[in-house]
Formats: C-alpha cells, structure tokens, sequence
C-alpha cells in the first residue's frame, strides 16, 4: 500500500515509516494538514496515519477536509497520537470521520491490524452528502 505519514515531528515520521516500509509498503511523508492535502492532491494515496497536534492543520481538520472532498471522501484515515487521549478527543475523531484511533506508541502488529480494519471498510464509505460536522 502506498501510504501517508502525517506528524509534524520528523522522527516520528521516521519512525513509522521505518516500520511500515520492512512491512512492504510505501510511504509518504507531510508535516501539518495543509502539506497533506497538497500530497493527497497530487498522488495516489491509499490511506493517511495522522497525528492531531500540529501546526497550520491538525488531524481532526485534516480528517474533516478528506471526508468532504468528493475525490478523497472514502480514502481510510487513521489518527495516531499521544497527546490527544481523553474519551472526548476518540470521540471527536469519530466525528470527522477518523476510521480508527491508536495511541502512539503501537505496537506494529496492532498498526498492521488497524490498517486491515481500515481498508476492509473503505468500501462501505458511502459519499458526502453535506457537511460531515460543523465548521
């Protein structure tokens, strides 16, 4: 699979990239959610790792932006943080359309197994049909 990595943190983006790629996959890498969409604008993505606590765009915005494009809308959506964990920010990831929420850090098996789960419901997503949450 061709991935994005997306963390504001250069190590963590090394991190995970080092363990998704010994697995086979590509990666790509963006340090905020607008370098996201610009990536997501140009190439072939089939899914996003997320993190929230950036600058210009956090996760829950970038999530939010990815469920109302009609071209990006189904594209599987992973949050993963460490800062954001309380039951109210699982919840709002929920809200925006993130397809799953790990907490860094997880264990490989249990970031193989989230992107599975996510990709086995991309078919499911139906299309936007307004606003996923309000602005």
């Amino acid at each position: 699979m061709n991935l994005l990595i997306v963390d504001d943190i250069a190590t963590n983006r090394k991190l995970l990239r080092v363990v998704l790629e010994a697995e086979g996959h590509t990666t790509l890498e963006a340090a905020d959610g607008v370098e996201a969409l610009q990536i997501l604008a140009r190439e072939s993505v089939d899914a996003v790792i997320s993190d929230i606590l950036m600058p210009n765009m956090d996760g829950f915005r970038l999530c939010h932006e990815i469920r109302k494009s009609e071209r990006l809308h189904a594209l599987p959506f992973i949050i993963y943080t460490s800062t954001y964990t309380s039951p109210g920010d699982v919840k709002l990831a929920e809200t925006v359309g993130a397809d799953k929420y790990l907490t860094k850090p997880a264990p490989t098996a249990d970031m193989l197994a989230a992107l599975r789960e996510v990709m086995e419901k991309k078919t499911a997503r139906p299309a936007p049909s307004g606003p996923v949450v309000e602005e």
